[in-house]
């Protein structure tokens, strides 16, 4: 019984192993996909992009995510997050190529 449970353990074990390292490679991947983007001028700096949304939004950004190819978009898009001076949370979309807003969600 006992040989069967760390028998179990071990494949348990291995097998979260491989998905971190999956995992890991995957955002070294996209991290790397970001770069190559920004050095060949395909996308804006993040800089830049808050540059624009600080100046036609005001609030503090809680969270940044940029994706690529989301949803049948043709390029890049940054999903900003952001708690506006009303403390009413706000996400903004907006294509990283043009730093265009793309959309504004707004919670209460």
């Amino acid at each position: 019984m006992k040989i069967k449970f760390l028998i179990a353990f071990f494949l348990i074990f291995l097998s979260l192993k491989i998905l971190a390292q999956e995992i890991e490679n995957n955002l070294a991947n996209d991290h790397e996909k970001a770069i190559k983007a920004v050095n060949e001028g395909e996308i804006l700096t993040l800089d830049q992009i808050l540059q624009k949304i600080n100046r036609n939004f005001e609030g503090r950004v809680v969270s940044i995510n940029l994706k690529d190819n989301e949803k049948g978009l043709f390029g890049w898009v940054y999903d900003i997050m952001i708690i506006d001076v009303n403390n009413k949370v706000k996400q903004i979309r907006v294509d990283a190529g043009t730093s265009t807003v793309l959309s504004v969600i707004s919670g209460d």
